[in-house]
């Protein structure tokens, strides 16, 4: 073998793993983004979807929010009536279910902000901006902050993925953590 196949043998063998590297290398800052973007992930026996997503935020949730033992008003009416509601609408549509709780948790944390800080916000603050707010407060612990964002991920999921289906338990998952967030920024805001 002379000089010059061994070289092309070498690049030939290194090709694909140069190649993979470079790509880590230039989006090693976005690849969080990515995973936490990602609707299904699938490797062999493992995968990752919906479900398993708002079970995991409902076990921080019970972690990071501290429970109350009052009703707190949820948009003027009780947490418990609001877990109704978003019961009956889930038997319908699970998607919609999503939307609407996680609307309770944007709500409550526009309040919160309004009544806590004098930050002025706009009629119809999009979620990034109540984020943004309630870490400019110092509102939330890290923990909790990454429950809004793990709700905020799952909420764009439902909404922009059409083809998505959601299991009863994990709609359920979804709207426990997202009634219990919005309680506890209720909480906060009085």
């Amino acid at each position: 073998m002379d000089w010059l196949t061994f070289i092309a043998k070498v690049v030939k063998a290194l090709a694909w793993p140069g190649a993979f590297l470079a790509v880590f290398l230039v989006l090693r800052k976005e690849i969080p983004g990515i995973v936490r973007s990602l609707r299904k992930l699938k490797f062999k026996d493992f995968e990752l979807d919906f479900g398993e997503a708002a079970k995991a935020v409902a076990s921080d949730v019970k972690d990071a929010v501290p429970s109350s033992q009052q009703d707190v008003q949820l948009v003027g009416e009780s947490r418990s009536a609001q877990l109704s509601r978003l019961a009956q609408i889930a038997e319908m549509s699970p998607r919609a279910a999503i939307l609407e709780a996680w609307l309770l948790v944007e709500a409550s944390a526009v309040d919160v902000i309004r009544k806590r800080t004098s930050n002025a916000l706009t009629s119809l603050p999009g979620p990034m901006r109540l984020r943004d707010n309630l870490v400019r407060a110092e509102l939330l612990s890290a923990k909790q902050l990454a429950i809004f964002e793990d709700l905020r991920t799952l909420r764009n999921q439902a909404v922009h993925a059409p083809e998505a289906q959601f299991t009863k338990e994990a709609v359920s998952s979804y709207i426990e953590a997202a009634l219990s967030t919005a309680a506890y920024l209720e909480r906060l805001a009085s």
